[in-house]
């Protein structure tokens, strides 16, 4: 009976160690993967195209009540 304790306590330390590798692999994967300038270049973008947005709405509802 002793056997089979050491070897199931081996088994989930195996068990363990492999995932905490897996896991300590993939959050230094998704850390380096977030590069500070991408994120700032894309928030830029995005308030860029919402002024342009912005910019075409008020033109058009500009023109509609300039018809009127």
């Amino acid at each position: 009976m002793t056997t089979t304790w050491v070897i199931l306590g081996v088994l989930g330390a195996v068990l363990a160690s492999a995932v905490g590798w897996v896991a300590w692999r993939d959050r230094e994967r998704t850390i380096s993967a977030e590069d500070p300038g991408a994120r700032q270049a894309a928030v830029v973008q995005q308030q860029r195209y919402e002024q342009g947005r912005h910019a075409s709405q008020a033109d058009i509802s500009g023109r509609a009540e300039r018809q009127s």
